[in-house]
């Protein structure tokens, strides 16, 4: 889904920095998704 919503960046590194902000209360928006815990 990461590499589908954002091809440039690398999806590993993304779904970590993510997971970090979820995990801090924050939502994350990437394209058309959003994230939160």
């Amino acid at each position: 889904m990461i590499e589908e919503e954002m091809p440039e960046t690398d999806a590993s590194s993304t779904l970590t920095y993510i997971e970090n902000e979820i995990q801090k209360g924050k939502t994350v928006t990437l394209g058309s998704c959003k994230f939160k815990n």
